[in-house]
Parts: structure tokens; sequence; C-alpha cells
């Protein structure tokens, strides 16, 4: 990682890496980050990996130790649920805000996408797990606001920490609520796109209910 690709500063590299590693569970919850074997691992030098663990400290993505260790977080289900619902209010701001302002282009691509997983007989995991990714995050961006549009990814993530199974669970109406999401926002009528996007999520909250009570 001595030579960042794109024009990244070395900080901001061995962010997204240790990033990565945390959402892919490479870092589990519960494990205590070492700087030496990190650094050796991403064959970086302690003042770039300590840039990195203090932002990733700061987002809620490590939790710092009282020896001064950083360890990566284990979120419970409940918080998981409380972190849906903080979704719900940043997300359904965002999407009022995105009515009507989202790049043509940009909505045109998600709607194909979403048309072509939606006639699939099964999801492809990594794929619909990819859309329903940009689809938010395209949302959050299309709102106008970068803090707004931050913190939503940052919540995001936390939600990706959750010891919690992904599941694709009811993908074909996951992909209608999302072309309503869609529509709503191609109309430029907020108050349609806020209450589809709480709408969603609403019912990605019964879905996780009802499946954890099944088991």
């Amino acid at each position: 990682m001595k030579n960042p690709a794109g024009g990244q500063t070395l900080s901001e590299s061995t962010y997204q890496a240790l990033s990565s590693m945390i959402l892919q569970r490479e870092l589990p919850g519960g494990k205590v980050i070492e700087e030496r074997p990190l650094s050796e691992i991403l064959d970086i030098s302690r003042t770039p990996l300590r840039i990195a663990l203090s932002r990733l400290h700061g987002e809620g993505m490590l939790e710092r130790l009282s020896n001064g260790l950083y360890m990566v977080p284990s979120p419970t289900i409940g918080e998981y649920l409380d972190l849906l619902q903080l979704r719900r209010l940043l997300e359904g701001e965002a999407c009022a805000c995105a009515a009507g302002r989202m790049d043509p282009a940009v909505l045109s691509d998600l709607r194909a996408r979403i048309e072509a997983m939606a006639s699939r007989e099964e999801a492809d995991l990594p794929v619909y797990f990819a859309l329903d990714e940009d689809l938010h995050l395209a949302i959050a961006k299309a709102s106008g606001n970068v803090a707004l549009e931050q913190t939503i990814a940052t919540v995001r993530r936390r939600v990706r920490m959750c010891n919690v199974n992904r599941y694709p669970g009811r993908f074909r109406e996951n992909c209608r609520e999302h072309l309503e999401i869609l529509q709503a926002i191609a109309d430029g009528d907020a108050v349609a796109a806020r209450n589809a996007l709480n709408h969603h999520l609403t019912r990605v909250w019964d879905g996780f209910v009802d499946n954890l009570a099944r088991r």
C-alpha cells in the first residue's frame, strides 16, 4: 500500500482498507487491533495507520479500550433495530430532498438494474446487496446535503457491522418498493418520496423481526 491509487493519501487508502476489513468481517466484532501486525499486513508505517484508526473510532467503527487500544465493536440486535429506526429518520429526509433532483442518468441506471434483479428467479446476493447500497447512497447524494449524505453512509456502515445475518428475504417486494421510491423522486414529489422510503424501511424492520421470531 505504499503507492495508493487514484491520488489518495496513504492515510485515506489505509482508512479504506481497514473499513473494508471491518465490513467484510476480516476484522470481526470483538477483535482488538494490534498496530504492529496490522501495519505489517498493510505494509505501512504506524503514522497513517493511527490516523485511520482514529478516524474509524470517530465514526463509531472502532471502540477505544481503557488501555488505549482499539477494538472492533459487536453491535447487538437491539442496536441493529435502533440503527434501522435512525435510518428511517435520516433517509426519509434525504429522499424528500432528493425528489426532482437526482441525475436522470443515475435514476435510469438504478431503475434498469432493479428491474433486471426483479426478473430473476433468485437474488444474486452480492449483486443484490451492492444494488441496495448504490440505491440508498445515490438518494443520500441527491439530497444535496453533504453532512446528511455522510451521516447516512456512516449509519449504513454501522448497520453492516451488526452481528446479524444479511438475507435477501422478500427481494422482489424490495425491488418493487425501490422502484416506487425512484418513481416518486423522478416525479419530484417530496411527500411521496419520503413516504415510499419510510414504508420500505418499515417493511425491512418487519421482515427482520418476523425472521427473528421464527428462529
